[in-house]
C-alpha cells in the first residue's frame, strides 16, 4: 500500500484506528481476499490428497479406484475435485467483487494510462491535442 494514503487519511484529522479501518483495509482488500482465496483452493487440493491417510471425503475416489485400477471412476472423482475448486474459486471472486470497492478495481483506477487518454480525430489519428498533451 502506498504510504500517501495513509498520510492522506492522517492529513484529514483520522486517528489511528480511523486510518486503519477507513483507508489500510480498504486499500488492502484486494491482497487480502486474494489470499484467502488461494488458501482455500489449496486447501481443496490438500483434502484430497488427505484421502491418502485418513478414509472418507471425495478424495477417497480417487486413491480407491486407482487401487482397483479403475481409470474411469478415478477421473470422475477428479473431475468432481475440479469441480469443487472451481465453485469455491467462483463464490469467492463472487465475494471479492462484491467486497472491494470501485475504486480500487473499476474503470477509475485505470484512468490515466496512455490509452485512456489519448484522444483521436474522426479518421482515427491521434488529435493534435493530444500530441501536445503527450509531449509535455
Amino acid at each position: 500500500m502506498e504510504p500517501s494514503i495513509t498520510d492522506a487519511a492522517r492529513g484529514v484529522g483520522m486517528k489511528e484506528l480511523q486510518v486503519l479501518l477507513q483507508a489500510e483495509l480498504p486499500s488492502s482488500a484486494p491482497l487480502i481476499i486474494s489470499g484467502i482465496r488461494s488458501a482455500t483452493l489449496q486447501m481443496v487440493a490438500t483434502a484430497t490428497v488427505a484421502a491418502y491417510v485418513a478414509p472418507g471425503g471425495l478424495g477417497r475416489l480417487l486413491v480407491d479406484d486407482l487401487a482397483s485400477l479403475d481409470y474411469a471412476q478415478m477421473l470422475s472423482g477428479a473431475v468432481l475435485v475440479a469441480a469443487l475448486a472451481l465453485a469455491v474459486d467462483g463464490v469467492l471472486a463472487l465475494v471479492q467483487r462484491l467486497v472491494v470497492s470501485d475504486g480500487l478495481t473499476g474503470p477509475a483506477s485505470r484512468a490515466g494510462t496512455a490509452s485512456d487518454t489519448t484522444e483521436t480525430s474522426p479518421d482515427g489519428l491521434p488529435s493534435p491535442a493530444s500530441e501536445r498533451t503527450a509531449l509535455s
